[in-house]
């Protein structure tokens, strides 16, 4: 598969048919777990963010859920997450963050975590 592509559906982009085929990406075969885990470990040995920046939540405002990984100064890589929480009036935004020192560790723990796989990625089976 296309790098470019790869890289759109990890950071949970949709690609509609028309695009698949027009990019030669239709009909496709299944995908492997181990290849995802080393594309997105490039990605992140260049990258000080994956998939976005993350910001803090400032009180009052909606609550931008999700997972990303950060790339610190010193070698380790940070994956970080957060969900709004509206079960419980005094808390709105519930964040955590786990520590890796191999991107790959931090690839593996953010696709199966953020991405449910091995599973479904956009219509391609990952395996």
């Amino acid at each position: 598969m296309d790098h470019e592509l790869l890289t759109r559906l990890l950071k949970g982009e949709h690609v509609n048919m028309p695009e698949r085929i027009a990019l030669g990406a239709w009909p496709h075969s299944p995908l492997e777990f181990q290849d995802l885990v080393g594309h997105l470990a490039e990605i992140l040995r260049s990258e000080k963010w994956f998939p976005r920046e993350w910001k803090v939540h400032e009180e009052g405002s909606t609550v931008n859920e999700g997972m990303v990984i950060e790339r610190s100064p010193i070698g380790k890589y940070v994956v970080r997450a957060r969900r709004a929480h509206p079960t419980v009036p005094t808390l709105l935004a519930e964040a955590t963050q786990k520590t890796f020192s191999t991107p790959e560790e931090a690839a593996r723990y953010f696709l199966r975590w953020n991405l449910k796989l091995p599973g479904d990625l956009d219509g391609w089976k990952v395996v």
